[in-house]
């Protein structure tokens, strides 16, 4: 098989690990990345004030490239962008991205040979071109666009004095000093930054219509939750078209006990985080809320503790003194920042592609979260990723890299789009969550690593441990190392050459 030309369209995590693994197969390869960082969600642009990674750093990392042991347990956004400046550039990454591009149409090779043409736009120079690639990976993220809702009354509260934000476009709390804070939503990022405004603010407060389920650090103080969330256990607890016939025994013969086990988790975790309270409960169960369960760090506790205000409802709209909610009760503010998620979007796909692409509905079609089999010579990834997105997008890279070098045996076109809808409706069965255009592979997060490893011809990365272990023991990216598919030319050790953290 000859080595291609393969177009990467963004320099986040996802387009950084597909780029290193392409790379270390030896195929040339070109990033295309808008902004002039890499990173994307952690790039330096993007970073709102006290944002920080909720997921351990030895859980959040590629499986080659450790984190380093002076981060702490839960590492800054600069200090995740430094760690994956440090991975581009041990990777020889780096140089193969072209910075302040935009990726502005994806369209058939002209010459009609397999792969595509990328018109591109510098916006620097405000000049455009073109490149032929063989092969297309889109790793534009499920973050890629703020997502900001239309609400009436804007030019009346600006005009009066107001300032409204994204959390993306959050630099620096000062912007807020001296002013009543609102910040619309219930999630990490709302959480984090309510808490971060408390610096500069007269008073910060959120303003949610439905609450989330969060789980804490430690379970009774004692075991950490990486144990529970991250490991073989909680993905028992929910049914799969593919479970073998002890797990069916469970969801089947036992489903009382599936039901306790939940009932039991909602109320210690719901105990020990004050969640039980009638202002924060959750309006869906834990069981149907696996992909927005986040994490909660000091900031729950300071609204516990009633620092940070509560204001449960819906906005109608803003006045000039802030804002009115849909039970007619108006709250004072004079900023507000609206930590309402992104949407996603491929706006550079033609009209054939994106009908393939996506259903009527908005969700993306795709077999293992990383193909379309209508759409040829071109991936997806960064798409199958949640608290452990290094690691799904490093192996979803090495199964596009053997699917590319036609080292793949995938079943037909049809059993490829049966399977996608079927995945689909699973998800829909059993998580409330709408999760749009882009979504994860939880709650089957090592189940689907073990798919991709199986189509790859290899084991489970946990095979060999005992059974209490495999059951309870984190997802461990370094458990990878050796299984992966090594570089096809030999390269020194990351501890050799490392550049130093700051």
């Amino acid at each position: 098989m000859g080595r291609k030309h393969v177009g990467i369209v963004g320099a986040g995590v996802s387009g950084l690990a597909t780029a290193k693994v392409f790379l270390s197969q030896g195929h040339t390869v070109t990033l295309f990345e808008q902004v002039a960082a890499l990173g994307g969600v952690w790039a330096p642009s993007r970073h709102y004030p006290g944002v920080r990674l909720q997921t351990k750093r030895d859980s959040y990392s590629f499986s080659d490239f450790p984190m380093p042991a002076h981060y702490p347990e839960f590492p800054t956004g600069q200090q995740v962008y430094e760690y994956l400046a440090a991975y581009a550039q041990h990777f020889g990454v780096l140089d193969r991205i072209r910075f302040r591009t935009e990726v502005a149409r994806i369209v058939p090779r002209p010459d009609r040979k397999p792969g595509w043409r990328i018109h591109v736009r510098n916006l620097d120079e405000i000049s455009e071109s073109s490149f032929d690639v063989d092969f297309v990976v889109v790793c534009n993220g499920i973050f890629s666009l703020p997502h900001i809702p239309e609400i009436s009354g804007r030019a009346e509260f600006e005009a009066a004095g107001g300032i409204v934000l994204h959390s993306s476009q959050l630099r620096n709390t000062t912007q807020l000093a001296g002013r009543d804070v609102m910040v619309v939503g219930f999630g990490k990022s709302a959480l984090d930054i309510a808490e971060a405004a408390l610096v500069d603010a007269r008073s910060s407060s959120l303003v949610f219509r439905r609450s989330i389920w969060k789980v804490p650090h430690r379970v009774w103080g004692q075991i950490h939750i990486n144990h529970f969330i991250l490991s073989r256990f909680t993905e028992i607890w929910y049914p799969h078209p593919e479970m073998g016939r002890l797990k069916r025994f469970l969801h089947t013969s036992l489903r009382p006990l599936v039901d306790l086990f939940w009932w039991w988790s909602e109320r210690v975790i719901g105990g020990q985080l004050g969640l039980l309270d009638p202002r924060l409960r959750p309006d869906i169960p834990l069981r149907r809320a696996a992909a927005c369960v986040t994490l909660a760090l000091d900031d729950l506790e300071a609204v516990r503790e009633g620092r940070i205000g509560l204001q449960r409802g819906s906005i109608r709209r803003f006045i000039a003194s802030g804002l009115e909610l849909d039970n007619g009760k108006k709250l004072d503010a004079q900023a507000v920042i609206l930590a309402t998620g992104f949407r996603q979007e491929c706006p550079f796909l033609g009209k054939n592609e994106t009908a393939q692409l996506f259903d009527a509905d908005g969700a993306i079609l795709l077999y293992r979260l990383l193909i379309n089999p209508d759409i040829p010579s071109m991936g997806f990834n960064g798409y199958n990723g949640v608290g452990t997105c290094q690691l799904t997008a490093e192996v979803g890279a090495n199964w596009l890299a053997q699917f590319v070098e036609g080292r793949l045996v995938l079943p037909s076109r049809e059993a490829m789009l049966a399977n996608i809808h079927a995945e689909s409706e699973l998800r829909a069965r059993l998580l409330s969550t709408k999760l749009g255009p882009g979504y994860y592979a939880s709650p089957f997060t090592l189940g689907y690593l073990d798919q991709l490893l199986r189509d790859l011809g290899l084991p489970p990365a946990d095979r060999h441990k005992g059974l209490i272990a495999w059951l309870f023991d984190p997802i461990a990216p370094s458990d990878y190392r050796n299984l992966l598919p090594q570089p096809v030319r030999s390269a020194a050790p990351p501890e050799a050459v490392r550049p130093a953290y700051s």
